[in-house]
């Protein structure tokens, strides 16, 4: 858990990741539903059972909903999904969004991805993370630079998408 930098709207908040569970299954359908979300991730989960078969328990994939706590105003407000994988031996894959439109734009995104980060490199210890934004996607790639990523590659997704590979290592 961390508190988000002082100049960010938000401050004074704080970050916890807790495992997705089928309660969460809603919400996750609510988010992908939303225009900002399906501008950059539409997989076609656009009901409950499409929701539960992607998102269910997977080995190897851990699954997380992120939620908001900014004392005296509300407690563990879920806010966004994240997810990390294996690549590799030494390599951690992430996803990520913020589901509530409100908090896009104010630095949460940035602060979420380190701190998940944080955990993933604790919790895991690869050697380095990756994630693959839309090469347009431009905030989603800013977002990712602020949080430490750098590019190393761009090439199609197995789907035949670009992909705007980042990395973030361990000593970066």
């Amino acid at each position: 858990m961390t508190e988000v930098e002082e100049d960010r709207p938000l401050s004074n908040c704080t970050i916890a990741f807790r495992g997705l569970e089928e309660a969460d299954l809603p919400l996750l359908l609510k988010w992908l539903q939303r225009p900002h979300i399906l501008e950059w991730w539409d997989e076609g989960e656009d009901t409950i059972e499409k929701v539960r078969e992607a998102y269910g328990p997977e080995k190897g994939i851990g699954r997380y909903i992120a939620t908001l706590s900014v004392p005296g105003r509300f407690e563990q407000m879920p806010f966004g999904f994240f997810q990390h994988y294996s690549v590799d031996d030494d390599t951690v894959g992430i996803d990520q969004f913020i589901g509530v439109p409100e908090l896009v734009g104010k630095g949460l995104g940035t602060v979420s991805v380190r701190r998940f980060t944080e955990m993933i490199f604790t919790e895991i210890a690869p050697r380095r993370i990756i994630l693959d934004p839309a090469p347009d996607n431009f905030r989603a790639v800013r977002c990712y630079e602020k949080a430490g990523f750098r590019h190393f590659k761009t090439e199609a997704r197995v789907n035949g998408d670009p992909a705007y590979y980042m990395e973030l290592t361990k000593d970066a």
